[in-house]
């Protein structure tokens, strides 16, 4: 059986800290990484940094085509799915789709906003409670 290796950050972050200082050094090779909000800011700024270091990146949005514009240049090392979490069958059909395909996830990390106030709507749909990551089922509420 594998031991798990742990990991002891001696450094310290701050505001002028990138990505890329902050895993300076790790090799991801291996690991396998779900990135929300990879259409704009965040999101797209993990994924990228996760994959130039190695590991192999879901990266999911709303708005596939918005996202595949943002995350031109993260490579084949990225792989979109549509997820919008202010809609429970969104979030439902995403979870199903990952655990159909088998592969666990090393890292789960948010770079999701708010959504904006919708429109009331019928169906149910989740109201995301700060803060974010939202892809817990303790952070968000059925409305």
């Amino acid at each position: 059986m594998a031991k798990n290796k742990e990991f002891v950050m001696t450094n310290s972050f701050g505001a002028t800290s990138t990505t890329d200082d902050v895993l300076a050094g790790i090799d991801l090779k291996g690991k396998r990484a779900l990135v929300t909000g990879v259409s704009a800011g965040l999101g797209v700024e993990t994924a990228r940094a996760l994959a130039a270091h190695g590991a192999e990146v879901v990266g999911a949005a709303r708005d596939l085509k918005k996202a595949k514009r943002a995350t031109g240049e993260v490579g084949d090392a990225l792989e979109l799915v549509e997820l919008d979490l202010a809609s429970l069958k969104s979030v439902r059909a995403c979870a199903e789709a990952l655990l159909a395909d088998g592969r666990p996830f090393d890292v789960v990390t948010g770079g999701s906003v708010i959504p904006p106030p919708a429109a009331p709507r019928a169906r149910p749909r989740l109201r995301p409670s700060p803060p974010l990551p939202l892809l817990s089922p303790s952070r968000a509420r059925r409305e």
